[in-house]
Parts: structure tokens; sequence; C-alpha cells
């Protein structure tokens, strides 16, 4: 059945590159958010941490809008 399948053909080259929108740099780490969730709120005996990743310019810092998760 897999035969069936039809697979688009990606040329990655031809793909836009994704640029930091501070200092235009193309190379992002990966960073992990942090939220803490009340136990109240899950109902269990202790608060959660509830990680969240994102992307992270490597060479000025700055998290692209589109890597924003939450707008505190």
């Amino acid at each position: 059945m897999s035969e069936d399948i039809i697979r688009p053909k990606i040329n990655l080259k031809e793909q836009q590159t994704i640029k930091c929108e501070k200092c235009e740099s193309r190379f992002f780490k990966e960073v992990t958010m942090l939220k803490k969730v009340p136990k109240l709120l899950t109902g269990s005996a202790e608060d959660t941490i509830v990680p969240f990743p994102t992307y992270m310019c490597n060479e000025c810092g700055h998290v692209n809008e589109d890597f924003e998760l939450f707008i505190d």
C-alpha cells in the first residue's frame, strides 16, 4: 500500500529561509519556555511545570514574532 502514496518532491533550497527579525541571522537555537500551572487549576497536589519549546536567534537572542508562544 505504501507504494500507492504520492509524495510531493520538495526542494528545500527553493524554500524561504527564516531570518531573525532583529539582526537577520539565519541561525537559531531551540530554547524552552516554562509555564507554572497552579495546583488549584489542575486539581493535583502540586503546581505543574509545563515546557514549551521555541526558537531564539543564536546571534542576538531575539525571539521572532512567529515563535512567540505567549504575549505577557
